[in-house]
C-alpha cells in the first residue's frame, strides 16, 4: 500500500512540473467545528466552512467568496491511533474562482457530497509521528458536471512540542475515480503544514498554510494558489450520569 501511494505521488509531481504556465491565487480558509462526544469511542461533529478568494487583478486573499459549506461527522475512535469517520450528508456552495473579472459576478454552484475516512498514526520516535488519512468522497452537483467519486489522501510527519502544541507538515493529493475524463484524473494536491493549540482541554485551534496546485475541471491548465487557514474547534464535555 505504501508503494503504491509513492508512485501515485510521484506520478502527480511530474503532472504538476510538466505546466509552468500557471496562474497564481490567494486564499483565506476558515473553518469552525462543534464535537459532541457521544460515548468514549463515539462523538459527533458539526462543520461550518467560510473561504475567502483574492479578485480581479489584485492579491487581496478577503476580497471575494469562495466557498461556504456546512457538514456533519461522526466519528468512531478504534483505538488511540485509529479511527473511522463518516459524512452522511454535507452542503458546499462554490463560487467560481476568479481569473477574469466577469468571474466576480458568476452565480455559484451548490454540491451534495458524501465522504467515508480513516485516519491513522504510528509513533517513529520520542515526540514523532507519521500520520495518515484516506477518504472517498461521492460528490453531487447541481449543473451540467457529472457526479464525481474522488479519492484522497493525506501523509504526513508530526512533532509534539507539548500535550497542548503539535506542528504537522504533510503532502495531500486528490484524484477524480469516476465522473471525469482520463485529463482530470488528477484534481488537485495540496503541500502544507499546520499548528495545533490547545487553549484549554475542550478547545484548540490550528492555524497554517497550504499551497495547492489545482486542475480545474472547466481547463487543462493548472492554477497555482496560497492558502492561509484557521480552523478553530470546541468539543462539549460529556456529562457523566451517576446513580442517586
Amino acid at each position: 500500500m505504501l508503494r503504491l501511494k509513492v508512485l501515485l505521488f510521484t506520478a502527480i509531481w511530474i503532472s504538476i512540473v510538466q505546466n509552468v504556465q500557471a496562474q497564481s491565487h490567494y486564499n483565506a480558509w476558515f473553518r469552525s467545528t462543534l464535537s459532541v462526544p457521544i460515548s468514549s469511542k463515539i462523538k459527533t461533529d458539526a462543520e461550518f466552512q467560510h473561504r475567502r478568494q483574492n479578485g480581479f487583478e489584485n492579491e487581496n486573499m478577503f476580497d471575494r467568496n469562495l466557498m461556504f459549506t456546512l457538514r456533519n461527522w461522526l466519528h468512531y475512535q478504534h483505538n488511540s491511533d485509529l479511527k473511522f469517520s463518516v459524512s452522511p450528508f454535507s452542503y458546499f456552495s462554490h463560487y467560481r474562482v476568479i481569473q477574469h473579472q466577469s468571474d466576480e459576478t458568476a452565480k455559484p454552484s451548490n454540491e451534495i457530497r458524501f465522504s467515508v475516512a480513516a485516519e491513522w498514526q504510528h509513533k517513529l520516535f520520542e515526540k514523532w509521528y507519521i500520520v495518515d488519512r484516506s477518504a472517498v468522497e461521492y460528490r453531487i452537483f447541481n449543473n451540467t458536471q457529472s457526479d464525481i467519486s474522488r479519492f484522497r489522501n493525506r501523509l504526513g510527519v508530526r512533532y509534539d512540542f507539548t500535550e497542548q502544541i503539535k506542528l504537522t507538515v504533510y503532502d495531500e493529493f486528490f484524484v477524480n475515480v469516476t465522473g471525469t475524463s482520463k485529463a482530470h484524473f488528477f484534481d488537485h494536491n495540496r503541500i502544507g503544514f499546520n499548528v495545533e493549540y490547545h487553549v484549554f482541554p475542550n478547545l484548540k485551534f490550528d492555524i497554517g498554510y497550504i499551497y495547492i496546485v489545482r486542475q480545474p475541471l472547466t481547463t487543462t491548465a493548472k492554477l497555482y494558489e496560497n492558502n492561509t487557514f484557521l480552523n478553530l474547534s470546541y468539543q462539549l464535555k460529556k456529562k457523566i450520569k451517576t446513580l442517586n
